[in-house]
């Protein structure tokens, strides 16, 4: 037996919510699991085909986790989620070695259990969190408890053009250039726009959500780590889409308009302006981490 595990891309922060907002979107990697005789990896480069393979590793790490023995597998990785460009692509690799783990030993796994054992993973819920729910995902986690993961429907009008540079920004350095600290004021204004943007995003308020999206806490500093940043802004807003922000730590940068013809309009001048970009128009996700048969 054969399953096939489908998982996709994450947009966390979303400008304003600094590590604890989240959104799938429709882009999908796909992971094919089943029993050998020895571990066999195809579909990544030479290097990644060995033990230390992300979703290998989180395959092992499963099974760990509920007392089973490790055992060898073939596995077959589609990737279409680019690598270190801030659509979570290794968190779409913690949560297919969860789910294929599962999947091959017959367990039964709900959300919250594959978040949590997610979370221990990655060290944080907000990529795991919508890559495994689907849609919306604001999370938080209590000292010394499990994340605590509220859900929100996206309005189905809205649509997310999604624009990949061919270069990456490291995470590392993306947190480092991040201030630890910041005044209450700054705080304070993240608050109340946090609550805008998720209220925008469910209600398809795009007023609402361009004047929730701004943030005071990491974009000003992370835009310098990406040159195109200012130049992909300006023809986003100036087209037409109601804001932008950088996915994760970026490189990618997605836009947010609730007209499609606007949204294929700047698909096209984009790739038009930069051929050596990947531009995508996206809608959020909302089932999450699906498993079927091969």
């Amino acid at each position: 037996m054969s399953v096939k595990i489908t998982v996709p891309a994450t947009s966390a922060n979303l400008g304003i919510g600094y590590d604890c907002l989240g959104m799938a979107v429709s882009l999908y990697s796909e992971f094919t699991f089943e029993r050998a005789d020895e571990l066999q990896i195809s579909g990544c480069p030479e290097k990644y085909r060995n033990e230390n393979n992300l979703v290998y590793r989180s395959f092992e790490l499963a099974l760990a986790h509920w007392g089973e023995e490790p055992f060898p597998i073939k596995l077959h990785i589609d990737v279409a989620i680019p690598v270190s460009r801030g659509l979570g692509s290794s968190s779409t690799c913690t949560v297919a070695g969860i789910m294929g783990a599962a999947a091959l030993t017959g367990r039964i796994v709900g959300r919250a259990e594959a978040v949590s054992i997610a979370t221990e993973m990655e060290g944080h819920p907000d990529n795991v969190a919508p890559a495994i729910m689907g849609s919306l995902v604001c999370s938080f986690t209590p000292q010394g408890e499990l994340p605590n993961c509220i859900r929100y429907n996206v309005n189905p009008n809205l649509r997310f053009v999604t624009v990949i540079p061919p270069y990456e920004v490291k995470t590392e350095e993306a947190r480092k250039i991040v201030p630890q600290e910041v005044p209450l004021s700054t705080a304070v204004w993240q608050m109340g726009r946090i609550s805008g943007l998720t209220r925008g995003l469910e209600s398809g308020d795009v007023r609402l959500i361009a004047a929730a999206c701004d943030d005071k806490i990491q974009e000003p500093y992370r835009r310098e780590l990406i040159p195109d940043y200012d130049e992909v802004r300006d023809v986003c807003l100036n087209g037409g889409a109601a804001t932008l922000w950088i996915s994760g730590s970026g490189s990618t940068l997605m836009a947010v308009t609730d007209d499609g013809l606007v949204a294929e309009s700047l698909r096209a001048r984009l790739q038009s302006m930069h051929p050596d970009f990947q531009v995508h128009v996206l809608e959020c996700d909302t089932q999450g981490v699906r498993i079927q048969l091969a």
